[in-house]
């Protein structure tokens, strides 16, 4: 056998991307907590052997490491970065909060995980850590937003957190009572919160 078919038969490169098992892993979060994160179970998902998982990642710790970057980034970060071309605070408040309310995310749906990655943190103190940075990150943003528009420190404090608790509310009633997870009763605070700045 030359070498070039030895290359066909025993490939060096893997089946699949990191970026493809993180996006796995995250959409199994989403649909079943952080215990459906399973290595077997992903690779049948990707239809590659767990060799390929082993290709990207050192073990477990690291796939479920590599979840909360891409979560950070494609549920925050990004959303921040898509608003900031935007001329004003209210213009990029507005944009913001709409793209917030998308249901999914790197194909993912977004209140499921924000939902699954709430009840890993009630349990994993790694993930808590995580998920505090990330609201921490979530409310100083608003908060600077609305302060840029004329609120005081603590009123922008408290109608950030108004806001972004409000946001939660709805993800988490999609699930169960999707009438009353109305998006435009959402918007119509935002507005509501908008108002208050002065004139």
């Amino acid at each position: 056998m030359d070498t070039s078919q030895l290359e066909k038969t025993n490939p060096v490169t893997p089946d699949k991307t990191r970026e493809d098992w993180i996006l796995c892993a995250l959409a199994a979060l989403a649909e079943g907590g952080v215990d459906a994160i399973k290595i077997e179970r992903l690779a049948r998902k990707l239809k590659v052997s767990k060799g390929s998982f082993y290709w990207h990642f050192k073990d477990r710790a690291a796939l479920l490491s590599a979840v909360l970057d891409l979560w950070d980034g494609d549920f925050t970060q990004q959303l921040i970065d898509n608003a900031a071309h935007l001329p004003s605070p209210a213009e990029r408040l507005r944009f913001l909060m709409v793209e917030a309310l998308v249901a999914t995310v790197s194909g993912v749906d977004s209140a499921r995980a924000e939902a699954a990655v709430q009840a890993w943190a009630s349990r994993d103190e790694m993930a808590a850590r995580r998920l505090r940075a990330v609201e921490a990150q979530r409310v100083k943003y608003l908060v600077s937003e609305l302060t840029a528009l004329g609120l005081a420190p603590a009123e922008a404090d408290s109608m950030a957190k108004v806001l972004y608790l409000a946001l939660l509310g709805l993800y988490a009633t999609r699930s169960y009572n999707p009438a009353i997870a109305d998006n435009s009763a959402y918007l119509a605070l935002v507005e509501l919160v908008l108002d208050m700045a002065p004139r």
